[in-house]
This record gives C-alpha cells, structure tokens and sequence, in this order.
C-alpha cells in the first residue's frame, strides 16, 4: 500500500471494542469428524502502517472526530520508517513480508446470503443504495463471517507437533496454509475471549500455537485452545517462510460468490439497463465449496 489510503471497514483484530462484529480454488480448513484435533497459528495479519493508522482513526473516533488522511498517512509512514531502521533496510527495500505486524491476529468480517440454487453470495446490502437494497432483501437474510488464514502443522492424530515434518516442509517451500471461515458466534467468542485472557498478561494469541477440536460436525463448531508459544516464530527461517507465503493468500480469502446487484437482478429476471454479467468469479466455486 503506498497511498496509505485505508480501509478499516472489513478488519477484526480482537481489540475489546471489536467484540460485537454486526472466489478461489483454495484448500480451506474443514472439520471432517468429531475429536478431529488441528494444530495450527493464525497468520493472517495486517502491515505496521495500516495498525497505526488504525489506532490513529479509533482514538480520533473516541473523541468523536475524524482523522485526517494527512494524519493517517503520517502514523503509517512512522510505523514503516521504524521497521526499516529495525532491518537496516530504506523503506524502497522492506518486502512485504517485512511490514507485517506479527503481533495481532485480524479476521476480515463480512455478510453472506445462502439461497438454495444461488449458493452463497456476499452480501452488498447497505452498499449500493435504497433501490439495490430493495434487489438483496429478497434473498434469505445475511448471516455475519469471519475469515482468516491458519498455518496448519504436520501432527499426530493427538495433534502433537512433527518437528522433522515441518522443518522439511519450511525447506522444501510446501507449508500448508488454509483459509478458515466460520459463522460469528461461539467460535469466534472463544477465541476473542482468549485474546483478551492473553492480552491481560500481556502476550497475544497471535504468538502462540493453537490446538482446534471438532466438537459438531453439522454445525462446524470447534474448541479453540492455546498450546504453547508459536512454533513458527521461534526461528527466523521458519517465520521468514511463513510470512512470504502467507502475505501471498491473503487478496484471495474470498469464501462466497461476488455478485453486483445488476447480477443479482438477472438472477431474479428484474429488468435492466446494465450489460454487465454481475458474476465476478468464473465458476460456481465448485458449488460454492459444496455449501461448506
């Protein structure tokens, strides 16, 4: 990003006031059966400048004003400049690996409706006007996600880490790394609550290693839990690694159908000026991920 022009519309990053939260082939984390134990880190994170602009508009916010762009521009170029010191590096040469900031884990949040035949859609309510609004509500009511990106260790069925494994897999470049969605809810409760047990004592669920146990399958609920510091980051081959093929994914955490409201009035057979198709992806994403 080098307009430091941002968006803070759609980034959770477990802070105590984000609690409430109102398409690609990818490989994304699913839970099969129940006791089903992954072991894995989330790691998907913002850049340094984008958290201190963040933390510029929320302070501006709590005053009730707002943060110039100036001002946003400002805290995010200083928060870059000190990583650059930090790697002997100018700000030409911090890759973009280089301006992640590590130190808190960030969801993207967004709405989405399910209709049978249609699959899932991501929802544009509120986005496009009254008249497109009036388009999105005859489809079911929107129901609100959070995604993110797991690193996924190599593990017994225990879920107890293989040491050897991942180490060839950090030298061979085949790391496994899954998108994680899931429905705001209990799951995300857990997690926000560990977050905030952590940040109590200073630490972040971002550095640890974290065990999920499939507890319903219908439903897609797991267990979240801590298990120890993150093993990812206590070598700097082995989070250099992570990060560069991380950063790569994170454009393509897209888990439904994006549909303009023109294509979702040719769904519905409402009449329209507009050529355009309205259909961004080029496949029903293998039937919308198989209705997750």
């Amino acid at each position: 990003m080098t307009d430091f022009d941002y968006d803070f519309s759609d980034d959770v990053s477990l802070e105590p006031d984000q609690k409430s939260i109102t398409r690609s082939n990818l490989d994304w984390l699913k839970f099969t059966h129940k006791g089903q134990i992954v072991r894995g880190a989330f790691v998907y994170f913002q850049t340094l400048d984008h958290n201190a602009a963040a933390a510029i508009h929320k302070a501006a916010a709590k005053q009730g004003k707002k943060a110039t762009k100036e001002e946003l521009a400002m805290a995010g170029k200083a928060a870059l400049a000190k990583r650059a010191e930090e790697l002997g590096k100018s700000l030409d040469q911090l890759s973009p690996a280089d301006k992640l900031d590590v130190r808190q884990a960030h969801f993207k949040a967004l709405r989405g409706h399910y209709q049978e035949g249609l699959g899932y859609v991501e929802s544009r309510l509120g986005k496009d006007g009254p008249e497109a609004d009036a388009v999105w509500r005859r489809l079911p009511e929107p129901k609100s996600y959070l995604v993110t990106l797991v690193l996924v260790y190599p593990t017994d069925d225990e879920g107890n880490l293989q040491g050897e494994q991942f180490a060839q897999q950090i030298k061979s470049g085949k790391l496994v790394l899954k998108p994680w969605r899931f429905a705001e809810g209990k799951v995300y409760d857990q997690i926000w609550k560990t977050q905030n047990s952590l940040r109590q004592e200073g630490q972040s669920i971002s550095q640890k290693d974290i065990l999920f146990e499939c507890d319903n399958t219908q439903y897609k609920t797991v267990q979240v839990s801590t298990s120890g510091p993150a093993t990812w980051l206590k070598a700097d081959a082995s989070r250099n690694a992570v990060l560069n093929a991380a950063v790569t994914m994170y454009d393509k955490l897209k888990p439904f159908r994006q549909m303009t409201t023109d294509g979702l009035r040719q769904h519905f057979g409402i009449a329209t000026g507009s050529s355009d198709s309205g259909d961004i992806s080029s496949s029903d994403f293998q039937d919308m991920l198989d209705s997750v």
